[in-house]
């Protein structure tokens, strides 16, 4: 059983040497609140199911491209040593190009790795009838050793009762369940990882 565990973990990039000091989520609304108070948006929730801080560098709007730009000066100069990318939608919705969106998110991990830190993919469920960009989050995880936590909007933004009118932002509720899916799926890469001082 640890064997296939620790296997499973063994393609992450710098799961045992990160150099960094801080958890940072790098995405657009969704991780900024939209529509919320800061402690109700998903990162401040969080922090407190895994008891580690964390650093919510969230902003509207942002595709990838715009998150790649602000990259070197939000998180490469913050002493990542774990970066959760948790970006797409906004691609999606501006009809940029598959590939383009692909590109970009490979830019930022391949930096964000260069810095040493782990990287973790939140898969958005993208698309009005089916996940168009499930298999996209998928290769990037194993292309660039990733750690991939799919379809995490699954059950939020699909259910009126954990959303916002707008039909794009979770609320309230589903910025918890959102919370509780990431800390889940977050916690055997935590045990696997060799966690840098300043998190211990």
């Amino acid at each position: 059983m640890l064997n296939s565990c620790q296997s499973k973990f063994d393609n992450i990039a710098n799961i045992n040497n990160g150099t960094g000091e801080n958890i940072l989520i790098l995405g657009d609304s969704i991780t900024s609140g939209y529509g919320l108070k800061q402690k109700q948006a998903y990162p401040y929730l969080l922090s407190q199911r895994i008891n580690l801080p964390i650093v919510n560098l969230g902003v509207s709007g942002d595709k990838t491209s715009d998150a790649l730009a602000r990259l070197p000066e939000d998180v490469l100069n913050e002493q990542p040593w774990m970066v959760i990318v948790a970006l797409g939608g906004n691609d999606f919705l501006k009809k940029v190009p598959k590939t383009v969106t692909e590109q970009n998110l490979k830019e930022i991990i391949s930096q964000v790795q260069t810095k040493k830190a782990i990287t973790v993919i939140l898969g958005m469920n993208l698309g009005l009838f089916t996940d168009e960009y499930k298999d996209l989050y998928q290769r990037i995880a194993e292309e660039t050793g990733s750690y991939l936590i799919p379809q995490v909007l699954k059950g939020i933004i699909d259910n009126p009762k954990h959303r916002q009118q707008d039909i794009i932002h979770p609320n309230k509720i589903g910025q918890e369940i959102l919370a509780d899916k990431i800390a889940k799926s977050l916690d055997p890469l935590l045990k696997q990882a060799k966690l840098p001082a300043s998190l211990k």
